[in-house]
């Protein structure tokens, strides 16, 4: 028997409808007493409120008509697998029962209910044969196991007469009921996925007059403030094609989406294989015409983007490639930006990964520290679960944690997005009560620990439909999301943005843009971006320049004092600090960093210092600063440095320049502490002598409060 389907268009890549069986499988199901359940779908067939199957092809049809729902497959040479749109919480209780009945056809055949599939060739299912018997059975990826193998019962009617089947679930244990009457009792068997509805074998006509299921099922949480503002709306032809366009990721700033797509002509290699595509935001306010990336990061195999790091100058890569760009197989990869663009990819290993899904999606947070993946492992709480995994200090990561209950479910979670601010996570479940088959929810971590989250939040039925929705992404200006939905035309997956209200917005961040220059000729550097928490004092993320411009980007949530400097071999990183303790919306910030070179007579000040007021002692979020100075010196034991301390206008001569002198020493005390020899070190207080800035301003006193080293000798 060959699989088909019948008069439905299927949607491409991962989303997947209705499917025909190679042959009619047959299964039982379990038994429990049970309190009595609510109801919470009946379908009388009156009309099709389900979303089942009509049409027909192949020598089969199947219409709901008269308060029935017919299923005639006497010509049929294979299965009919029929889903319907009725969501059913696997991790409760519940009762499907179902009034039907064998109108004709033979009685070798088999008809029932299926339930947790995906994809249709992953799924269980309860069979009756017009001859009297019944079986269970569990397959997944095609290979069948029978949980209650075809067994004869007692009371099977004559055709056209109705009877009811029902599959219940009860705390551990399932059953199937045959007129109420419990058949058979079995352990659950695994979940695929959240699918139920009908299956029907050949040479049969079937009939279903009505379908309960009752369960005690949650509303759906969905967020309180208002979400969006208007309608989705499409990224258009320049953007949109005729094939599955998939998996957006926007850049930080907003102006480029890259996404995948396939099929297509101008895909490299294999045209129906996913490639690497972006477009780029005219001034208009448009997207302008799609463009294949190319080598090195599409190849003749399947390609796509994991992450692109706020600084647009590094990215994480699906799949791995050899030296040449050639593929190699399946895990990540990193490239970076060069002067003659994108680097081939080198692998990026995660300690101890595996995955027991076929498909796996994952983002990377705006620090580029912590990988969040949709994978299937053994302490999972039912398929894919969103896992995090920390980067370690050799670029690589370790073994993947489970985000907890919080997030998972006994269903896929997929897709994850880490918004800029770092928090908030956007993904795709079918575990929980929605608007259709797979919807886009919202949570926010509550610690670093990365497994407490709030609970999720729909993020409603104007982004969520009744089909497949998942990918969203969101610039740190969050003033649109950008997401995969099936087209209306034919199916096919497009890509859409909608306009953001303040429920759907992450918190607020600031956007730091410049360039790294050397402090003397301005020239542009590439080099590593670091930046770090002051006040907790920790390191919170490493960025890139870009090798041509020395443009680098960094995104920074609001409320905290952050230091950051570039580094790079030879010169002495110059560091600058922002306050964004004040900031209650999303700003753009623009901040040059320089890099002075390590040579006789260069100055450079300690940016990242800070003293208590008009004192002499040393705040805790100036340690991290000194602690570098004290690196500098120990790695260069030659270099001999002058320390100088200076202030502001305001006050006496006398008391400005005792301060100054009390503050260096401090300094010095400081690095004597750390191991450094006095004799390296002399001190110079030089008041309000050697202004930098304005003292006319807040801004140009707070910098003239400052202390700087010379160094005297190369």
């Amino acid at each position: 028997m060959t699989d088909n389907v019948i008069g439905i268009p299927m949607i491409t890549h991962r989303i997947q409808r209705f499917l025909l069986l190679p042959a009619l499988l047959v299964m039982s199901a379990a038994a429990a007493f049970a309190q009595p359940l609510p109801v919470a779908y009946h379908d009388p067939f009156d009309e099709n409120v389900g979303g089942w199957i009509e049409g027909g092809s192949l020598g089969r049809s199947a219409s709901v008509v008269s308060g029935v729902y017919r299923i005639d497959q006497r010509s049929a040479t294979s299965d009919l697998l029929s889903e319907v749109g009725y969501f059913l919480d696997y991790g409760k209780d519940f009762d499907v029962e179902l009034k039907l009945r064998q109108v004709t056809g033979t009685t070798n055949s088999a008809f029932g209910f299926f339930w947790g599939a995906r994809e249709g060739f992953s799924h269980n299912a309860l069979l009756i044969s017009g001859s009297g018997r019944y079986r269970v059975y569990s397959l997944r990826n095609g290979s069948v196991t029978d949980v209650q193998p075809w067994t004869p019962f007692e009371g099977l009617p004559p055709m056209q007469t109705w009877f009811t089947i029902t599959v219940r679930k009860r705390g551990l244990g399932m059953s199937v009921l045959f007129n109420g009457a419990t058949l058979f009792a079995f352990q659950p068997p695994p979940i695929f996925g959240s699918k139920i509805g009908l299956i029907v074998g050949p040479q049969v006509v079937v009939e279903v007059d009505e379908m309960h299921i009752r369960q005690a099922q949650d509303s759906i949480r969905i967020i309180e403030d208002e979400i969006v503002l208007g309608e989705p709306e499409s990224l258009g032809p320049q953007v949109n094609s005729t094939g599955g366009d998939i998996s957006p990721v926007i850049t930080a700033d907003g102006k480029r989406l890259y996404f995948g797509r396939y099929p297509h002509r101008d895909n490299i290699g294999d045209t129906a294989t996913e490639d690497i595509w972006y477009t780029d935001l005219q001034p208009d306010g448009t997207w302008g015409p799609a463009k294949n990336q190319g080598p090195p990061l599409n190849n003749y195999s399947s390609n796509f983007l994991v992450s692109i790091a706020p600084d647009r100058n590094s990215a994480i890569i699906g799949n791995t490639y050899y030296s040449n760009g050639a593929p190699k197989g399946s895990g990540i990869s990193a490239t970076y930006m060069t002067d003659r663009g994108w680097s081939i990819p080198t692998e990026v290993k995660v300690d101890k990964y595996y995955n027991e899904d076929e498909y796996s999606e994952l983002c990377l947070d705006p620090t580029g520290m912590i990988l969040m993946m949709a994978v299937q492992r053994s302490d999972g709480l039912g398929q894919k679960d969103l896992y995090i995994s920390r980067r370690k200090s050799n670029g690589m990561f370790t073994e993947p944690v489970n985000c907890g209950p919080s997030l998972n479910t006994w269903g896929n979670e997929i897709s994850p997005f880490i918004a800029a601010d770092g928090s908030t996570v956007f993904f795709a479940t079918d575990g929980r009560k929605g608007y259709g088959d797979m919807d886009i929810w919202m949570s926010r971590r509550l610690d670093d620990t990365w497994t407490n989250w709030s609970e999720p939040k729909n993020v409603g039925p104007v982004i969520n439909t009744p089909t497949w929705d998942a990918y969203f992404t969101i610039p740190a200006k969050a003033d649109y999301a950008y997401f995969s939905a099936a087209s209306p035309e034919d199916g096919s997956s497009d890509l859409y943005r909608i306009k953001l209200a303040k429920g759907l917005k992450p918190l607020p961040v600031a956007l730091i843009s410049g360039r790294v220059l050397t402090a003397a000729t301005k020239k542009p550097l590439a080099a590593a971006v670091t930046y770090e928490s002051l006040t907790k004092g920790k390191e919170v993320g490493i960025a890139r320049s870009e090798p041509t411009n020395g443009a680098y980007s960094i995104v920074l949530p609001v409320g905290d004092l952050y230091g950051f400097r570039a580094e790079l071999d030879g010169f002495y990183p110059v560091s600058d600090q922002l306050d964004t303790r004040k900031l209650s919306e999303y700003s753009e910030i623009n901040k040059d960093l320089f890099l002075a070179p390590i040579v006789k007579n260069q100055v450079v000040t300690l940016n990242n210092l800070f003293f208590e007021f008009r004192m002499a002692t040393i705040r805790p979020e100036s340690f991290a600063e000194l602690d570098r100075f004290v690196q500098f010196l120990k790695d260069k034991p030659r270099i001999t440095v002058e320390l100088g301390g200076h202030t502001d206008n305001v006050g006496s001569a006398a008391a400005n320049k005792e301060l100054s002198r009390l503050r260096v020493t401090s300094v010095k005390e400081y690095l004597v502490a750390k191991g450094i020899d006095e004799k390296r070190m002399t001190v110079m207080a030089y008041g309000a002598s050697k202004p930098i800035y304005d003292n006319a301003t807040e801004d140009g006193r707070r910098r003239n409060r400052r202390v700087e080293f010379m160094i005297l000798n190369d």
